[in-house]
């Protein structure tokens, strides 16, 4: 089975899309994901979903149904996905194993952060397997092509 890590910034379309398309892509490979909420410098105000996102997991990394909702929160009905009301019901929905304002979620949000950096991240979303760096939606057939053993750029 391939262990695929996907950094990815939630309040960004560009990693909704590739999370949406990712199990299409994968579809027919024997895979496992593990998704690693990534603070972008653009956006501090997104540090509250971050955070959320990783206290919902005691080892920060949020599933899929986690980051599932918290995609269609940010993109609910062009409302503010930072407003504190919103954010409260959104955390109750959720139900965090962790609380959200401790110093292990802070940590785990900048260990991912650094481990993203070290992979050599440039650009979220960006999927990293087997040390090979996938960044970007438009990587995503490039990802499949590996994972299937296939050349880069073979149809």
């Amino acid at each position: 089975m391939n262990s695929i890590v996907f950094y990815l910034d939630l309040m960004s379309p560009q990693a909704s899309l590739a999370f949406e398309r990712l199990p299409e892509v994968l579809r027919g490979i024997s895979y496992s994901v593990r998704y690693k909420p990534v603070l972008s410098g653009r956006l501090l105000k997104q540090q509250d979903l971050l955070r959320l996102a990783v206290a919902c997991d005691e080892a920060g990394m949020p599933n899929r149904y986690v980051c599932e909702t918290i995609f269609r929160h940010v993109s609910a009905c062009g409302d503010e996905a930072t407003d504190p009301s919103r954010l409260a019901a959104l955390s109750i929905q959720l139900a965090p194993v962790q609380d959200v304002a401790s110093e292990s979620v802070n940590a785990q949000l900048k260990a991912h952060a650094a481990e993203a950096i070290a992979a050599g991240v440039l650009d979220l979303p960006t999927c990293v397997v087997d040390g090979q760096v996938f960044g970007g939606l438009n990587s995503l057939p490039m990802l499949r092509n590996y994972l299937l053993g296939e050349a880069c750029g073979s149809p």
